[in-house]
């Protein structure tokens, strides 16, 4: 059974990626292959069938939630510099603190990105219980999204949302009672030409392969569940 992966293909890297994959217009791959597909070339009426495993981001989960073989990806979770954090977090018994986020993505991302990271954020620091929203008006650009949330057990996060037509940008800092974590994208810096670029915000494919959740039922409620949170602020 081979792999489809659909999502942005300006954010694979190719360099860190040990898994034999393809940027193919053929929907079928061969076993042990995976092919990837730019979201503008997603056609769900060609992505189906038993012998093929779909690899989505967390937009398109709605939309592919009656296909079978699906699994859900969300960047966040992907991202090395996350993964480094989530083990040093993991090492507390229970994470307790501040969490402050600041992001900037595509516009076109929407509230999906904060619903992506709301489920990722649940399974480390806990299940977020209330929110507080506050949006910019509809007209101005870039717009901008604060998100103060409660994720019980003693821990509360901040997490700040800009979105433009252009640049990505992640900021992460996590204050807890034993230690500080921080992480800045735009320090990511190469050591050639003279640090003078920065380094894409990227994952691997064998990271989407690793970390995809399975499509189910679950899966789907608790982003319905996120996504009820940032329009009414309590589930309960």
């Amino acid at each position: 059974m081979g792999n489809v992966v659909i999502g942005r293909l300006d954010k694979i890297d190719e360099w860190t990626t040990g898994a034999p994959f393809t940027k193919s217009s053929e929907i079928k791959p061969d076993a042990n292959e995976t092919v990837l597909f730019s979201l503008q070339e997603f056609d769900k009426g060609k992505c189906g069938g038993k012998d093929v495993r779909l690899f989505v981001p967390s937009e398109l989960a709605d939309e592919c939630k009656d296909l079978s073989n699906v699994s859900v990806y969300f960047d966040l979770e992907l991202y090395p510099f996350f993964q480094r954090i989530k083990e040093e977090m993991k090492s507390d018994e229970k994470p307790r603190g501040v969490l402050r986020i600041r992001r900037k993505v595509l516009e076109e991302k929407g509230d999906s990105v904060m619903i992506g990271d709301l489920f990722v954020l649940s399974a480390l620091v806990g299940e977020p219980s209330e929110a507080m929203v506050k949006r910019t008006k509809g007209e101005v650009r870039p717009s901008h999204v604060i998100l103060t949330v409660d994720f019980g057990g003693g821990t509360m996060g901040h997490l700040e949302y800009t979105f433009a037509s252009e640049g990505e940008k992640i900021e992460f800092e996590w204050s807890g009672i034993k230690r500080i974590i921080e992480f800045d994208s735009d320090e990511m810096t190469p050591l050639t030409p003279d640090g003078l670029t920065t380094l894409p915000l990227s994952y691997s494919v064998d990271a989407i392969l690793s970390g995809a959740h399975s499509a189910d039922e679950g899966l789907l409620q608790s982003l319905n569940k996120y996504r009820s949170l940032l329009t009414g602020g309590d589930w309960r």
